[in-house]
């Protein structure tokens, strides 16, 4: 990343960026798929993918129902407010998910039932959250792939996932009008995306969460686990949104695409 001399902290902003793109994914899942595998087998059967669609396609209305809307009463042009925002959305997202993920720890395998379609919940909300706080909230069809592929980039089990979820999203900012800004998101409830959108991010999280869960299938030593586990997944969930929606803050405000300016729209 190169220097860029325009608003105060945007170079620090630029800098958080670049760091995301080169971090490995959580190292969570790798472990647990590392120490455990056969019991990964086990818990994988308890998490498919399929059970995981079902949950994507229900939570949406649950996700846009919670959410608040004086989070987003700040001016859209201001980055320091729009971070200030998210930053309240990303406590309030780890509050609820060490609520959430300790009361269904405690009863074990059984729990994963009420947990899994929670968290995923809780995981779209934060990012249509977040997103609503850097100013965009459009409820348009390509609007509900990039909250997905956002919450796929959370899950990305290996580098190359990653890799690939980051070049999705770019190729999404590519396709939505940069003027189409909505204070307030005017929800659908309707399913989330298109469906071979909703069945890859399916398939990763299917992976993922079967992984960061294994512990959690004990009950009673599930309930501090399950705690821990669902914070750190929301936690993703949270800075893959960030990285998301800073990079369309940035190319519509500052018209900055991956970390260099845009001399052809900086010309005009």
């Amino acid at each position: 990343m190169r220097e860029i001399e325009t608003k105060p902290g945007l170079n620090r902003v630029l800098a958080e960026q670049d760091a995301y793109r080169a971090a490995p994914p959580s190292a969570l899942p790798r472990m647990m798929r590392s120490l455990s595998k056969p019991v990964g087998l086990l818990t994988h059967r308890l998490i498919p993918p399929e059970a995981v669609e079902l949950a994507i396609r229900g939570a949406d209305w649950a996700a846009s129902s919670s959410i608040r809307k004086a989070a987003v009463q700040h001016d859209f042009a201001d980055l320091e407010a729009c971070e200030d925002a998210v930053a309240d959305v990303r406590r309030w997202a780890l509050g609820y998910a060490a609520t959430g993920g300790g009361a269904a720890g405690a009863f074990g395998a059984l729990g994963l039932a009420v947990d899994v379609p929670a968290t995923i919940a809780l995981a779209l909300r934060t990012v249509r959250l977040t997103g609503l706080c850097y100013g965009f909230g459009g409820d348009s069809e390509v609007e509900r792939v990039y909250i997905l592929e956002v919450l796929n980039l959370a899950g990305a089990n290996s580098a190359e996932e990653k890799g690939d979820a980051m070049k999705r999203l770019e190729r999404e900012r590519s396709e939505i009008d940069p003027e189409s800004w909505q204070k307030i998101v005017r929800l659908t409830g309707q399913t989330s995306g298109t469906l071979a959108a909703t069945r890859r991010v399916a398939t990763t999280l299917g992976v993922n969460l079967s992984t960061r869960k294994l512990a959690q299938v004990t009950p009673i030593i599930g309930a501090a686990v399950g705690a821990g586990v669902n914070v750190a997944f929301q936690n993703d969930v949270a800075a893959a949104a960030r990285f998301g929606y800073r990079a369309r803050w940035l190319e519509v405000n500052e018209r900055i695409i991956e970390g260099a300016v845009d001399v052809t729209e900086a010309g005009t």
